[in-house]
């Protein structure tokens, strides 16, 4: 009889394994694994005056703006020059720009024209950070007036995209602070 078992044990071994393996959906493991952002973005958007479409929203970048991703930008009235901070979620990768008002065209119009631009790809752990601080955002209440007293020209914008849904809120002061702070932080890491 151990003779037996130990010649069925392998069998037995592996049976086991194929249903502990069949069982277990999609366990992760090795180098793809660390590589895919594990949270979803936007699972749970709040209604805001601040929401619109992508058709309302009206930013004056030059550029292609994510499909799924987040800007902030800050800028001075009496300046011509914005700094951009743009992550593009589907890409994995962040995008640093200044751009500069032209002078008016024929038309009269003004157009903002890139004068330098970067870009490098995200880290999980860096789309994680900028997922998690993004989904806060779309679920939290609109933050109150945190324009500071008295006069500035200083402006800033944050706007978050998910397809055709743009979340876009701004003020003298960045609003959603510790959300700026954390795209901040990430597009001062060395490249």
């Amino acid at each position: 009889m151990p003779e037996c078992r130990r010649r069925h044990r392998p069998l037995a071994l592996a049976l086991a394994l194929g249903c502990l393996t069949s069982s277990v959906p999609a366990i992760r493991t090795g180098t793809a694994a660390a590589d895919q952002p594990h949270l979803v973005y936007a699972p749970g958007k709040l209604a805001s005056p601040f929401r619109t479409d992508r058709a309302g929203t009206h930013l004056a970048f030059p550029g292609d703006l994510p499909k799924r991703g987040v800007l902030v930008a800050t800028g001075n009235v009496l300046s011509p020059q914005a700094r951009w901070i743009i992550l593009d979620l589907d890409s994995r990768t962040l995008r640093q720009a200044t751009t500069r008002l032209a002078a008016a065209s024929r038309d009269g119009q003004r157009a903002s024209v890139i004068e330098r631009d970067t870009s490098r790809e995200l880290t999980t752990s860096e789309m994680d950070a900028v997922v998690r601080a993004a989904n806060t955002v779309w679920a939290t209440k609109d933050p109150t007036s945190i324009d500071t007293p008295g006069p500035t020209d200083a402006l800033c914008s944050v706007a978050l995209f998910d397809g055709n849904d743009v979340l876009h809120e701004f003020g003298t002061a960045c609003p959603r602070t510790s959300f700026v702070e954390t795209v901040t932080a990430l597009a001062v890491i060395p490249q």
